[in-house]
């Protein structure tokens, strides 16, 4: 089971960090234009132009360590034996940050700091409950590792 979760999660995040890879390159795909985009995806009040290309590549990076720590925490983690002590703090900090980002993003605090439609309709229906989402497959992960309670304390004391 953990397998085909640390798959699906590895191949969700490379379809995010593709997206993310063609928004660097200068395509607005799936929007009509860069207002779009960013009225779509950034959400900031009066928002008109993306923020700079090197942070879209930025995430995307970050989003393909993610998957790459989804992929091995599914079970792949014995072709790199090196990586194992560092699985459970990983998949933790990944599970935080994901699941973190699902639950603040339906607060109405974040709504009213990022209020731009379409951006407001598209993180109630898909951007927030994905990353819940998200970070329970990471949490998933971490506790279907072997041993991930003797890994952490190993690692921390």
């Amino acid at each position: 089971m953990a397998e085909i979760v640390g798959n699906g999660l590895a191949l969700a995040l490379c379809a995010g960090a593709a997206l993310y890879l063609l928004w660097a390159a200068g395509l607005t795909f799936p929007f009509a234009n860069e207002q779009a985009l960013a009225r779509s995806i950034i959400g900031r009040r009066g928002i008109t132009r993306v923020p700079s290309r090197l942070s879209f590549l930025y995430i995307c990076v970050l989003l393909l360590f993610a998957a790459l720590a989804a992929f091995l925490m599914g079970g792949f983690s014995e072709q790199v034996p090196r990586a194992k002590p560092y699985l459970v703090p990983v998949g933790l900090l990944l599970t935080f940050v994901f699941l973190g980002r699902g639950i603040v993003g339906v607060l109405p605090a974040f709504e009213r700091a990022a209020p731009e439609q379409p951006y407001l309709s598209l993180n109630r229906r898909i951007y927030s409950p994905l990353c819940a989402l998200v970070g329970i497959g990471f949490l998933f992960l971490t506790l279907a590792l072997p041993n991930w309670s003797w890994r952490l304390s190993q690692l921390f004391g």
